[in-house]
């Protein structure tokens, strides 16, 4: 919308009990009223567009009055009133309706002054105060005479500018904010008045019936004025429409590039998977309905890379399923080489490698598994310490005689023998501890 358009909203009050106001004075003087060129054929055809050029008229009656005492809108009620009293009284003298300033001023509380209005601001000072140095724009913009139609497009966007940053004080509604910058750049910005033609169309959003000889008076008809709001609005459509099809693009080509990535990096782990070595690839779907779709009753431990969870594939056989959740820090490379180291063990004292998987969508994200058979016996730690073991329900206790803990060192020494001397290159576990070695009863 335009300086012009939005204008219409901001003088919309009501005609309360003029007779209150009958003997005031407005502080207001309204003689512009009948000297200044403006369109008055739309209201004598009861036209649309009337209230709007009423409301605008009295708008340079504000911007006349912010200049001269600094204050935005009028000081109470009674002052108010007998300025709608004065306007209504002048344009029945030039035989326009006197129904057309109780029609087009509905809220009887629009020009009085309000704390409440526009993030708080009442006189120009609080303008300042709030503002500072963002005004500059505008002040550059608004300041000589608007009859170039670019020069009123700079000044309008430049409004705009002040009144986002009114709005991101949070305070008061986006429009009375956009009312308050057109007051203050047609009454103290404007070096020519709010009564000159040029800036009672470019800024107030007049209409006028005459175009002046003097360039520097100069008028913008209604019509002309719309013609560079609609363009301005039109272009704004437009460079909306094209960022959304460039964030689009990107969106989608992000996609395309994220699922390019993960096709080459599954074939090239599944090329790492050699068919002697026993490890077979899984899709996600079948490690999803061996474990219930990972349900945690399934859920049989938990470390700090990742959680295991028991699973029966289609076949009958009982794996268990690790899910890696490290992600982040573990990366696509070394994933591959962890399964491809893995994958080649072969050692009797050694869990090996069942297969694995990698998955990746838009809503789950990257998804790496690693397969192995699954012990049913539980970990040392369940022995060692005297731990429950549960193994259908049922529950076994019993002390690991010192023959057994001797053996349980020997086939620990024997594994770990095998991956620091016979394999290439060597492996170093790192994490040698009670959980992670699983017992198998003999």
């Amino acid at each position: 919308m335009s300086l012009a358009s939005l204008i219409t909203i901001f003088f919309s009050i009501s005609l309360p009990a003029l007779a209150a106001a009958a003997n005031s004075a407005c502080p207001i003087d309204l003689s512009y009223v009948e000297t200044i060129p403006w369109d008055k054929s739309l209201c004598q055809n009861n036209h649309s567009d009337c209230c709007q050029t009423v409301l605008s008229l009295f708008g340079i009656g504000l911007a006349r009055h912010l200049k001269s005492t600094l204050m935005f809108q009028l000081p109470n009620q009674v002052a108010a009133s007998a300025c709608r009293i004065d306007l209504q009284t002048r344009l029945q003298s030039m035989s326009l309706q006197p129904s057309l300033v109780p029609t087009c001023f509905n809220d009887s509380n629009q020009f009085i002054t309000s704390n409440s209005k526009c993030a708080g601001i009442v006189t120009v000072q609080d303008w300042e105060q709030k503002l500072g140095l963002t005004t500059t724009e505008l002040d550059e913009s608004c300041r000589r005479g608007l009859s170039d139609a670019t020069a009123c497009y700079s000044c309008f966007v430049a409004g705009m500018k002040v009144t986002s940053q009114l709005v991101s004080l949070g305070r008061n509604a986006s429009n009375n904010c956009f009312y308050f910058t057109v007051l203050y750049a047609a009454g103290i910005v404007n070096e020519l008045g709010p009564e000159n033609v040029e800036t009672a169309s470019c800024i107030l959003g007049l209409p006028l019936t005459t175009r002046p000889a003097n360039k520097n008076s100069i008028s913008i008809k209604n019509g002309h004025h719309l013609k560079w709001v609609f363009a301005f609005g039109s272009a704004v459509v437009v460079i909306i429409l094209v960022l959304g099809l460039v964030l689009l693009y990107r969106i989608l080509d992000k996609k395309r590039k994220r699922r390019a990535a993960h096709a080459n990096f599954v074939n090239n782990l599944k090329s790492s998977l050699r068919p002697n070595t026993g490890a077979a690839w899984f899709q996600l779907r079948e490690l999803e309905n061996a474990t219930n779709g990972f349900s945690q009753k399934n859920l049989i431990g938990q470390g700090g890379n990742g959680v295991v969870h028991k699973g029966t594939l289609s076949d009958g056989s009982v794996v268990a399923v690790k899910r890696i959740l490290d992600l982040d820090s573990k990366g696509d490379e070394e994933f591959s080489n962890e399964v491809e180291i893995i994958s080649r063990i072969r050692h009797r004292n050694l869990l090996p490698l069942r297969g694995c998987c990698a998955a990746s969508d838009d809503l789950k994200g990257k998804q790496r598994f690693l397969v192995y058979d699954y012990m049913p016996n539980g970990s040392l730690e369940d022995h060692l310490f005297y731990t429950s073991r549960r193994d259908g329900g049922n529950t076994n206790k019993r002390w690991l005689s010192w023959p057994e803990r001797k053996n349980i060192i020997l086939d620990v020494a024997k594994g770990l023998a095998y991956l620091h001397y016979g394999i290439k290159p060597a492996i170093y576990h790192r994490d040698i501890k009670a959980t992670n070695i699983l017992w198998t009863l003999k």
